[in-house]
């Protein structure tokens, strides 16, 4: 007779004499065959003092992607730091503590895996659903049209138009929510192959900021258009996933 436990690659159902083998971090039970381990790694793994451990695809993914985490928490933790001092220098009267640290960097966490979508046109059903999905067809034709078959792995799972109704008819901004950081990052790197694309509108597409990061990248474009007459080969360009005004690269010609 078989369990309930089910195998959370294939889904199927474990039988009397399978022995699931469960995920070192999430615990989520899988198949033998599904696991892709060899007869010796699977004999391993049944040890009672064991040195190898078995991740799924997810947790072996994040377990990949952790360092970069890191490097990034640090980064956001300099850069609060050095706008800490900034405002220090310029206003007496603020002080900034650790919570608004930490704060900062779990709201930066939180919008990781989303993407701001804009001029996204709107369906004016009075269906939530069908808008719904009017939206989510068009953000995946938006991806596909700028990331291969072969590398397209980032699929949007909810859809959210940011703010009310606007009576010039110009649709709402779209914020599409991924399944992971990483899903929006490969999508994000891509943006810039948008322009060479026959779209019905000129979508456009932008990481999903925190107030603060708004408000320095604001700063940023005043700054930049006041520099423009005097220096208008000037742009701005993330470094490391900080904007930074910076000088245009020039392109160079093949003669």
């Amino acid at each position: 007779m078989a369990t309930t436990l089910s195998c959370f690659v294939c889904d199927s159902c474990f039988g009397d004499l399978d022995s699931p083998i469960y995920c070192d971090s999430c615990s989520q039970p899988a198949r033998t065959k599904c696991t892709g381990l060899s007869a010796t790694e699977v004999k391993c793994l049944a040890l009672k003092n064991r040195n190898l451990k078995y991740f799924c695809i997810s947790c072996d993914q994040g377990l990949k992607e952790l360092p970069d985490l890191k490097q990034l928490i640090k980064k956001l933790i300099t850069d609060v730091e050095d706008l800490k001092l900034k405002l220090q220098k310029t206003d007496t009267t603020i002080s900034f503590d650790n919570d608004l640290i930490i704060n900062e960097i779990a709201d930066r966490n939180a919008r990781a895996s989303n993407l701001i979508f804009y001029n996204v046109t709107e369906n004016e059903s009075n269906q939530v659903e069908v808008r719904i999905t009017h939206d989510l067809e068009q953000v995946n034709s938006c991806i596909r049209s700028i990331i291969s078959e072969a590398d397209a792995r980032s699929v949007p799972v909810k859809a959210i138009r940011l703010g009310r109704y606007r009576n010039d008819n110009k649709p709402r901004p779209l914020k599409i929510i991924f399944s992971s950081p990483a899903d929006a990052f490969d999508v994000i790197k891509c943006k810039h192959k948008l322009s060479r694309q026959n779209l019905p509108s000129q979508i456009t597409i932008s990481s999903d900021r925190t107030q603060l990061q708004r408000d320095s990248m604001n700063k940023l474009r005043n700054e930049l258009n006041l520099r423009f007459p005097s220096e208008p080969d000037l742009t701005i360009k993330f470094i490391r996933g900080v904007p930074k005004i910076v000088l245009k690269e020039k392109k160079e010609q093949n003669f």
